[in-house]
């Protein structure tokens, strides 16, 4: 039961990117604090990691199974990107896109050297396990 709850943590940046996406186009002249977004979200995934570490047999699984979601997109959006060139046009194309809209700012901004979107997808799934680790991690050292 912890390991289906710890998946369906790992697709709440859906309900954010939704939530995002939405925002910005019922408000098209608003600009939303995109930076702050993303670090408040990273700064969640770690209170994430920190309270479900031991959800799993171990913090690794715990990591694991909470960023399986992060990486099927990942997956997802490498193959639309790379390999087909374009999106899909259904539900799928757009919300792979979506899941990863809350960190496209914070993580364009490690990537400012490359034009490339998967790069900036690479580095927001990479944001989001190093966060959940430091959470797991500081999990740990507390109990010392």
């Amino acid at each position: 039961m912890k390991n289906i709850m710890l998946f369906l943590l790992g697709l709440s940046p859906f309900l954010l990117g939704f939530i995002m996406n939405s925002v910005m186009m019922q408000n098209q002249n608003l600009i939303l604090p995109y930076k702050l977004i993303g670090i408040t979200f990273i700064l969640f995934w770690g209170f994430i990691g920190f309270k479900t570490c031991r959800f799993g047999k171990t913090p690794l699984g715990s990591a694991v199974i909470a960023n399986l979601p992060a990486f099927f997109v990942l997956i997802l959006n490498l193959y639309q990107e790379i390999v087909l060139g374009q999106y899909w046009f259904n539900i799928f194309g757009i919300a792979t896109q979506f899941y990863y809209l809350p960190l496209i700012s914070l993580s364009s901004t490690f990537t400012f050297w490359t034009p490339y979107v998967w790069v900036i997808y690479i580095t927001g799934f990479l944001l989001m396990l190093a966060s959940y680790c430091t959470g797991v991690y500081l999990k740990k050292r507390s109990m010392l």
